[in-house]
């Protein structure tokens, strides 16, 4: 690192609306959860399904055919974000393909 400089690695949701485009239950459920939404990136969005999984009343239907992917989507996250502060994004990027399949299920598996 420079003085001025700062070198960084990140994982940012380049066009927040692909998200509807992508997974639009999800987005819809995940931004529904009363939290602070700061961004409406792909990250954000894993970290809303999980508070919502942990805190919201969703239906008993939902929580068992959802959970154990949205349970897996938040530790992807959490295993990218490692990744990134280790300076790994080779594997950073082979994560979040994996983040993005699970979504992909979450999406054709969604439940009320």
């Amino acid at each position: 690192m420079g003085k001025a400089l700062q070198i960084r690695v990140s994982a940012v949701t380049w066009n927040q609306d692909l998200l509807e485009e992508l997974w639009p239950q999800l987005t819809e459920l995940a931004f529904s959860v009363p939290i602070q939404h700061e961004k409406r990136g792909v990250l954000e969005m894993v970290r809303a399904l999980d508070e919502g999984l942990t805190f919201m009343k969703w239906s008993k239907n939902r929580q068992d055919v959802m959970g154990p992917g949205i349970r897996k989507a938040a530790s992807l996250k959490k295993e990218l974000e490692a990744a990134l502060a280790d300076w790994q994004p080779r594997e950073a990027n082979a994560l979040s393909d994996q983040l993005e399949d699970v979504l992909d299920q979450l999406e054709q598996a969604f439940a009320a």
